[in-house]
């Protein structure tokens, strides 16, 4: 199930069909039609409403410049910045649709200027067109079978009778209550429900057997064996050894040598109390945590932005996405799980991390309290990219 946004403009419905973080601060975000090298007239007002200072984008999602595919032309104002945030949250969570609406989709039409200081939805103009000329593409999206809504900003909410398709919205949090949460309490218990509670079950008996086991085998050991230990088998060091060294977590880093890739030596990070050592973002070709195969996934969460991300997995380890030009430091917690995250316990994530006032508000024990009473086991490690 996909979530399609739609800027509503006095020219009709205008589908946000993909969003790409560029996150190069020589870059500026663009707006481009169709995925062609045409760009929209809106492209400059788009780079300072994502800009951190001006914007909001930056700030909410991490990255400092985008590029979004658009699929027609949108020459003046700013009431398209409400669907563009939409757009960028429903891409945040993985949700967003690219203007093709199927059967049980939702569609977002919206239009609104935004107060990047206060965040509230500000009226615009000719509101009563825009809906005119959406009104019958509403109408067949919802006998299609999707679950079609109109925001309209409060200043805005006389102008529109009353109608099946209309929210009216006042700020950023009202708009955002528009798209579908996929952790809402249901009156039965879904699969995924029933696997984890059914995980978790089986898990505990498994530790009960083993401790069982070990206390049977002590005991055995107490009433057969001498109390004097001069029989007792001896351990080869090297073996002791090798029990000792099992795989450790650390992060691998291909570093640039006489400031080319080519040539990239390894560096191996060890943690300390689970903190790894920073680095030097433009020093770094690459970079990877490395962990024994029980740990089955690995999320990233940033500390200054609302990003959730799983990472992928190759055989250099799992790789950590480098950002490109940063005029800051990143900070970032690395979760490594044995047991792999449901979507809908990923989105409950990102939920709880939206959920905060500021992104910086995050700390390592409200993270481990949360993972924890969501009963996920996990164990995290800290660390840095410096920009000097």
């Amino acid at each position: 199930m996909k979530t399609h946004v739609f800027v509503a403009t006095t020219q009709g419905l205008v589908a946000i069909q993909n969003i790409t973080a560029i996150d190069d601060e020589d870059i500026s975000s663009v707006v481009s039609v169709n995925g062609t090298s045409t760009t929209a007239n809106i492209s400059s007002s788009y780079h300072n409403f994502v800009k951190k200072g001006v914007g909001i984008i930056q700030q909410m999602f991490g990255a400092c410049s985008y590029r979004v595919d658009i699929s027609a032309r949108i020459d003046q104002g700013n009431s398209w910045q409400l669907a563009m945030f939409l757009g960028h949250l429903a891409q945040s969570k993985g949700m967003l649709g690219d203007g093709e609406v199927a059967s049980g989709d939702n569609v977002i039409c919206a239009t609104g200027e935004v107060n990047t200081t206060n965040q509230q939805v500000l009226a615009v103009n000719k509101v009563a067109l825009k809906y005119k000329l959406a009104f019958s593409q509403l109408q067949q999206w919802s006998a299609l079978g999707a679950k079609v809504q109109f925001l309209v900003p409060q200043g805005n909410q006389e102008q529109l009778g009353k109608n099946d398709y209309t929210m009216i919205v006042n700020n950023l949090e009202d708009a955002a209550s528009a798209l579908p949460s996929t952790t809402t309490p249901q009156s039965k218990p879904t699969t995924s429900a029933i696997k984890t509670v059914s995980t978790h079950y089986l898990r505990t008996i498994i530790i009960m057997s083993i401790i069982l086991f070990c206390v049977l085998i002590y005991g055995f050991k107490a009433v057969i064996l001498p109390e004097d230990t001069q029989h007792q088998d001896t351990i080869n060091p090297a073996q002791a050894s090798q029990a000792i060294s099992s795989p450790q977590i650390h992060v691998q880093a291909l570093l640039r040598q006489n400031k080319s890739c080519e040539t990239a030596t390894s560096k191996t990070l060890p943690s300390s109390n689970k903190v790894f050592a920073d680095l030097t973002l433009k020093q770094i070709c690459e970079l990877y945590l490395v962990a024994p195969p029980s740990q089955v996934q690995v999320l990233l969460i940033a500390q200054d932005a609302y990003t959730v991300l799983p990472l992928s997995h190759s055989t250099e380890g799992w790789r950590i996405p480098l950002p490109k030009h940063r005029l800051s430091n990143r900070s970032y917690f690395l979760v490594t799980l044995a047991d792999a995250l449901s979507e809908e316990e990923i989105e409950s994530l990102r939920l709880y991390r939206e959920n905060l006032s500021k992104p910086q508000q995050l700390t390592k024990t409200k993270l481990t309290n949360w993972l924890q009473t969501q009963h996920i086991e996990s164990s995290i490690y800290t660390h840095r990219l410096l920009v000097d």
